[in-house]
Formats: C-alpha cells, sequence, structure tokens
C-alpha cells in the first residue's frame, strides 16, 4: 500500500508539472497573441487617443473610426468586445488604461437589456483567461464565484475548460500567424450588406429607471479619475417599439445620465423599423454604420 501511493503521489507531481508547463506555454503564446479582439488590445500600450469606443458587438460593428478621423481629426479606437455585457466592458477599459494608455472621451454603448446586468454573458465568459494571472483581471473576476479562483490556480484548467477557444489550434493561429484578424487597425469591424427583410415581431425596450447600473456606474467613476469624458449612446435599432412610452423613457434616462454628469444620446430608433441599414434585429450592416456615423459626427 505504501508502494502505491508512492506511485500515485508521482504520478499526481508528474501530472501537475506537466500541466503547469503547458498553462506557461500556452498562456506565452497566446499574450503575445494578435487574433482576438483582446489579444490585439492587450498589446496596445502606452498610446494616446482622442476617444474609445466601448460596447458590445453593437459598438464593434456601428461606428467607422477612419471616417471621424477624416472629418473631425480626432484619433480614436474601439475597444469594443463581441459578446461582452457591462461588467467585461468596465474590466476591458480598467486593463486598458492600467497599461498606460490614455484617452479624453469614451463613447459607451449602452441598451436596456444589457446595461444594468451584473452577469457575465456564456459567450464571453472564456475570452479574458490568458490573463487572468494580471492581477487587474483576477481581482474583477473573483466577484463571480470561486470557479474563477480554480481557473487561475489549478495549472492548464482553463485552457482544458475552454479548449474551443484557447486549444491547440489557436496556439498554432498566435505562433504562426495562420488567420487574418476580422477587424481592422482601429478595432472595427462591419457586417456585410445583406438583403435583411426587417424584424418579425417588435419588443418594448425601455432602461429600467430605478436600476442599480452597478458596472455603469464603475465605468463612470473610473473614466473620472483618470479625467477622460463619458458619452453615453444607444445605436439604432430595427425591432424596437417607437410610442410615446419610449420617448418618455429615453428622456428620462437622459436626465438620470445627465444627474451623474453624463451625457446620453439615444439613436435607437433613427431608422425606425426600416431594415435598409441593418444585418439583424440589432446589428448595422455596413452601409448602415457608414450612414449611423454620418448622423453623429456633431457629438466628436
Amino acid at each position: 500500500m505504501k508502494i502505491f501511493f508512492k506511485k500515485l503521489f508521482l504520478l499526481a507531481s508528474i501530472l501537475f508539472i506537466l500541466f503547469w508547463l503547458l498553462d506557461l506555454g500556452f498562456t506565452y503564446v497566446f499574450q503575445r497573441g494578435y487574433y482576438t479582439k483582446i489579444q490585439w488590445l492587450y498589446g496596445i500600450k502606452n498610446s494616446k487617443f482622442d476617444y474609445a469606443i466601448n460596447g458590445s458587438s453593437r459598438a464593434f460593428t456601428t461606428i467607422d473610426i477612419p471616417a471621424v478621423e477624416q472629418n473631425t481629426g480626432k484619433k480614436g479606437i474601439n475597444i469594443s468586445v463581441d459578446g461582452s455585457s457591462i461588467p467585461d466592458q468596465y474590466l476591458m477599459l480598467k486593463l486598458f488604461l492600467s497599461n498606460k494608455n490614455k484617452i479624453s472621451k469614451l463613447y459607451l454603448q449602452v441598451d436596456p437589456f444589457s446595461s444594468d446586468t451584473e452577469e457575465i454573458f456564456d459567450f464571453a465568459i472564456p475570452k479574458f483567461m490568458p490573463y487572468l494571472k494580471n492581477d487587474v483581471v483576477y481581482d474583477h473576476y473573483k466577484q463571480f464565484g470561486n470557479e474563477w479562483v480554480a481557473y487561475r490556480y489549478i495549472p492548464f484548467y482553463r485552457y482544458a475548460k475552454y479548449n474551443t477557444l484557447w486549444g491547440i489550434h489557436e496556439v498554432l493561429i498566435d505562433r504562426f500567424r495562420i488567420l487574418p484578424q476580422d477587424f481592422d487597425n482601429y478595432g472595427d469591424f462591419f457586417y456585410p450588406n445583406v438583403n435583411y427583410k426587417g424584424p418579425e415581431k417588435l419588443r418594448q425596450l425601455t432602461f429600467d429607471l430605478k436600476g442599480k447600473y452597478k458596472f455603469l456606474n464603475q465605468i463612470i467613476d473610473l473614466c473620472k479619475s483618470n479625467d477622460i469624458e463619458v458619452v453615453l449612446f444607444m445605436a439604432p435599432v430595427a425591432d424596437i417599439i417607437i410610442d410615446e412610452n419610449f420617448k418618455q423613457n429615453m428622456i428620462a434616462f437622459k436626465d438620470l445620465m445627465s444627474s451623474k454628469g453624463v451625457k446620453f444620446y439615444s439613436y435607437g430608433d433613427l431608422y425606425g423599423n426600416d431594415p435598409t441599414m441593418f444585418y439583424n434585429e440589432i446589428h448595422l450592416s455596413r452601409k448602415g454604420a457608414e450612414d449611423f456615423t454620418k448622423h453623429i459626427f456633431s457629438i466628436f
């Protein structure tokens, strides 16, 4: 029995060392990678921009930054990550600033269905895994449960669990630069122009005026502490019910944000329910993004 436990201990030690080395190797490659939006953003350090765009895929795909620069002379970057919720958006901003980047303004895209959430969307959970040893990242995620402690301290566990994103295929992509990025040098991505027929059903989209807005308030506070002006905006939506209730809610939310010293612009109903500018219910096509950008030059 004693020999058995010795062999068991030896096997466990070998496996621990193996997974520890794999963890180190994968992390080394991923943190120097280029393929995902977060990898690209993590590599940007000591840079200065006039503004940054932040939000979910609705911000990632909505504003034509080169057009803004051409029209206004302002230098911008899109730090939005598709599939993110506002807790992730807070972390992305905090990590971006911790890398000694500077911005004068933050344009944050907000939506009634996600701006007050305190949860991480399943799709976004693995996106920051290679950076979990970074204290800024870990201190943020550990509030969401004990499993994040396991992700950080059990070697290779996070990569094994989310191998569809952070598997050997991603090691090869990052190491040998096999595939191109799906975003441009400004961090923008645009959906193609399609023959979108419009929504099958409309829905009421209004902000909860009594919401806690925990992470939205944290973004505002983080910006204030870094002397960054915050501007909120709601991008166009195709399946929105445009009635007096919606209009009054937008005014009330604008007043609520104004009380915090923050501007809010509502463009949710800009195109009504006309599908011409949309890729789907909540995303503009390239044509729509180009047109929408022209509408908002003035806020830059």
